[in-house]
């Protein structure tokens, strides 16, 4: 009890009391209120709504498919082995955030489906011009370098650089793609041709590789003299022609759709109860800051 006596509880409590009674629950607050709510709602209504778009991938079986014993003979002469020091994660991540790529994606239209209006005519989308701010033309004028007249490859390349993250958390198996959108329809369709335009993409670059190797090898195979050799060269020759037997197909070479891009069914921006209720505390706290200068003026000056 002394120490119930010792804090005052009830003069503290008729201390809050009248702090609201005459900072609080005043018509002054009410009007606050009702600004903020208009204010809110006018935030909410000129405000885009932003969706979460996100994809899982999961790492493919290559064990099996990519690998062929080459000999002991062969791999002892040559060293003849496969390189597996990058993580399919990585090379995926390397080859989506590419110019190749950004360029494979260009000649089927994407850059003018970005940053013109659709039209898939290969003379249009080659020609659509940059709009550039004073800013920039200023800036350019001055220091004297040129600003590019149309869109480019490199610029879908920056488009997707900037837009579409890739992340594998440590100690899962499971590739995320995510990216942040106003339109989730076009986000959704669009990380979708990334990630099968990049699978396609690594498959025909290796394709072409292995067939490099057959026919560098033959050259040598038809002037080497040495049965061990021969051998080894003949062994990468058959190697390289299964990795290409097993890339000419549809199935997904580095990482496999397991989850295809979809979006959330709300928006992660604005945030209509945040806006609100911040929007509230705010006016609330301006009115109430308002009402204690009013009344003690002549103490605070």
């Amino acid at each position: 009890m002394s120490i119930l006596k010792k804090f005052n509880i009830k003069e503290k409590i008729s201390i809050a009391l009248e702090f609201f009674n005459e900072l609080v629950f005043v018509k002054r607050s009410l009007y606050a209120l009702g600004a903020s709510l208009l204010l809110s709602c006018l935030i909410v209504i000129t405000s885009t709504p932003s969706f979460y778009v996100s994809s899982s991938l999961m790492q493919t079986d290559t064990s099996s498919s990519t690998t062929m014993d080459i000999g002991a003979a062969g791999s002892a002469l040559l060293g003849a082995s496969i390189d597996n020091s990058n993580k399919p994660v990585d090379e995926f991540r390397s080859n989506m955030k590419s110019y190749l790529l950004a360029q494979r994606m260009w000649s089927k239209g994407w850059g003018s489906k970005i940053f013109g209006n659709g039209d898939m005519n290969e003379e249009y989308f080659n020609k659509i011009p940059k709009r550039h701010t004073i800013t920039d033309r200023i800036g350019a004028f001055i220091s004297g370098y040129d600003l590019y007249d149309y869109f480019s490859a490199y610029d879908l390349q920056g488009y997707i650089i900037g837009t579409i993250g890739i992340r594998q958390r440590i100690g899962e198996t499971n590739v995320i793609l995510t990216t942040k959108t106003h339109n989730k329809d076009f986000a959704i369709e669009f990380m979708n041709a990334v990630t099968l335009e990049t699978d396609q993409y690594v498959k025909e670059r290796l394709i072409l590789k292995s067939n490099e190797i057959i026919s560098a090898t033959y050259s040598q195979l038809a002037v080497s003299k040495n049965s061990m050799i021969a051998s080894a060269l003949a062994a990468t020759i058959n190697t390289e022609y299964f990795k290409i037997a097993n890339l000419e197909n549809d199935l997904p070479h580095l990482l496999d759709v397991i989850d295809p891009p979809h979006s959330s069914e709300y928006p992660i921006a604005p945030k209509v109860s945040a806006i609100f209720f911040s929007s509230a505390i705010i006016f609330l706290f301006a009115s109430i800051l308002f009402s204690f200068i009013q009344k003690n003026k002549e103490d605070l000056w």
